[in-house]
């Protein structure tokens, strides 16, 4: 690989590393001597985990890239400071509200009054959630090549520190004290390379501030996540069992490649367009229809394909999870349009903030409805649903209100052609799942 890469390209191979851990140590699980309701206990922690933190770190971590810049060199040494401070307090915060509410939180999130390794989870969480500010620090610090250093680290040591002892026949708690050991050295690499860059001064003029910029992002990556969260709270609440956690876990993933480029296409592509339109609506039409060719025909295989592979790349007892995975796929057909970079590009982040308000609403309906119609696929198709009414209606506002049509950013030609060759691929293959 040549390391003239940009943050753009770095960020792209970050987060399909961080994917393809996760992916990788399912499947190793699948493979392993653990039980189905043992990889049950580990999603629904990795659940909770995810619950308590993504949304708020997710909304911190974006508000620093429009805030950063604007600041003189020595108030961005002290910003950097106050920030560390900022995720660890939230960090503390969040793991006493784990530590005294225990029986409250897994009850109302995965519908289990105490899950084992409880305590060594949440203890991991507390170093673990500050670290998530390291490739952002190596971000606004235009350094690419260390992004790419530290998820090649962390994310390898991910699946050693969980796979490692069971392998070695220590059994799924040392897995857990494998994580705690890993929370510590990403909480280490953290300091170590956020006190390259501080000040130790604290400024509450700056934070107010960036106050104002992140909180925003904050309740929009909250509404975002909230479908995921949603989903898996109503496998919980419905089933009760920790089998039919795994199985949903294991199915309800989007093509990983698929987050990866479209989410680093539309960050990247978001300064163009407020900068010159015209020229970028073009730009985002082409590179669009670049993802097209590679990410729909591979959907498109995956779909044919998965109920083969799926047992075989986990075991038998996941066989189920291939029908919610096929679900899933047509997720990408939403995840290929661009409207949303364009409303943000404008400014108008309250209108989006509305339109996700609706699309959480209708997610919550269609998820209660179709889960006792067609169970764990009836789940997944509320999400798919929802997150088209979230893209159809951004683009219908872009018309109406700002004069810009669909076509203008989209090869709608091409977008249909591929739409309709992947639904119509799902409903041919999924067709006894409707009739039984």
């Amino acid at each position: 690989m040549s390391f003239e890469i940009n943050n753009v390209r770095a960020l792209q191979i970050f987060q399909i590393l961080r994917q393809g851990a996760a992916i990788l140590i399912s499947i190793l699980l699948a493979k392993s001597m653990l039980s189905t309701e043992e990889i049950g206990i580990f999603e629904m922690l990795t659940f909770i985990g995810t619950t308590v933190s993504f949304f708020w770190i997710s909304g911190l971590s974006q508000g620093i890239l429009p805030f950063f810049p604007k600041l003189t060199s020595d108030a961005q040494k002290q910003f950097l400071f106050n920030l560390f401070l900022l995720f660890c307090g939230i960090s503390l915060f969040v793991f006493v509200l784990l530590f005294f509410f225990e029986k409250s939180i897994t009850q109302f999130l995965v519908s289990q009054t105490s899950l084992p390794y409880y305590k060594i989870f949440i203890t991991y969480l507390l170093f673990l959630m500050p670290s998530f500010l390291v490739e952002y620090i190596y971000l606004i610090h235009d350094l690419p090549k260390r992004i790419l250093r530290f998820g090649m680290t962390v994310f390898t040591l991910q699946i050693l520190v969980v796979i490692l002892p069971i392998v070695l026949g220590w059994g799924l708690e040392w897995s857990f004290y494998g994580l705690l050991g890993l929370g510590l050295f990403r909480f280490g690499w953290l300091v170590l390379a956020i006190s390259k860059f501080w000040e130790i001064n604290w400024d509450f003029s700056s934070m107010k501030k960036y106050y104002n910029i992140a909180i925003p992002l904050v309740l929009y990556a909250l509404l975002s996540s909230f479908p995921t969260i949603f989903d898996n709270w109503v496998v919980g609440w419905f089933y009760q069992d920790k089998e039919q956690f795994a199985i949903f876990r294991y199915g309800a993933r989007e093509l990983p490649l698929a987050i990866a480029l479209a989410n680093a296409l539309s960050t990247a592509m978001i300064p163009d367009v407020a900068k010159n339109l015209n020229v970028s609506l073009v730009i985002l039409k082409q590179r669009s229809l670049n993802l097209y060719h590679i990410l729909f025909p591979i959907s498109i295989v995956l779909l044919l394909t998965s109920g083969w592979w799926f047992p075989l790349v986990f075991n038998s007892d996941f066989a189920e999870s291939a029908n919610v995975f096929n679900v899933f796929l047509l997720v990408v057909i939403s995840r290929l349009i661009f409207p949303q970079t364009i409303l943000i590009a404008l400014g108008k982040t309250k209108t989006i903030l509305f339109i996700s308000i609706l699309e959480t609403l209708l997610n919550v309906v269609l998820s209660i409805w179709l889960v006792q119609v067609y169970g764990l696929v009836g789940i997944a198709f509320g999400t798919v649903l929802a997150f088209l009414f979230e893209k159809i209606t951004i683009a219908f506002y872009l018309k109406t209100k700002e004069g810009i049509h669909f076509s203008s950013y989209t090869p709608v030609s091409w977008f249909l052609f591929y739409s309709l060759i992947l639904v119509g691929v799902y409903f041919w293959k999924s067709f006894p799942i409707f009739i039984n």
